[in-house]
């Protein structure tokens, strides 16, 4: 089999869109997780109580840490995303989703947990990205995951 020899692409975007919590949403979490503590060690379930606060507390570190910014690659071995490199045979597909002013790639790869990747993509390289990949994996119609979408809208 003759190896697809593909030009390299190279593009770096934040690892996700990330929107300033206000004050009152840390309350809320923080009034929450008060209320599910105290629940939890009233019925004596004192792993679940260490539980409620380590997520607590993840949860508000999460949302003030700003996105790292990662640089995605295509070339003729593969995939890279950030540090992650997967090889074209890893891939089932991909899906470019362009909108007004923004541009997603989807890649679906060979895992059990998140199975779909959701990529920022600069609107001025996509056509190019999709003329690259349809040499060498399908374009199937791919749609971003429902609790991502979901985990979006509540701001995360």
């Amino acid at each position: 089999m003759e190896e697809i020899i593909l030009n390299k692409i190279e593009w770096q975007a934040p690892e996700y869109k990330h929107e300033e919590k206000s004050v009152d949403f840390f309350w809320t979490i923080g009034v929450i997780a008060l209320i599910m503590f105290v629940i939890a060690v009233w019925q004596q379930n004192y792993v679940f109580a260490i539980f409620i606060l380590v997520s607590a507390l993840s949860l508000f570190l999460f949302s003030i840490r700003p996105p790292q910014v990662m640089t995605f690659v295509i070339e003729t071995s593969g995939l890279s995303l950030g540090k992650d490199k997967y090889e074209w045979k890893k891939i089932k597909g991909f899906h470019i989703k362009k909108e007004s002013d923004k541009a997603v790639l989807l890649v679906e790869i060979n895992k059990y947990l998140l199975p779909v990747y959701t990529i920022p993509l600069p609107l001025d390289i996509a056509d190019q990205v999709r003329e690259s990949l349809t040499k060498v994996i399908p374009n199937i119609e791919l749609e971003e995951s429902k609790s991502m979408k979901f985990m979006e809208k509540l701001g995360f």
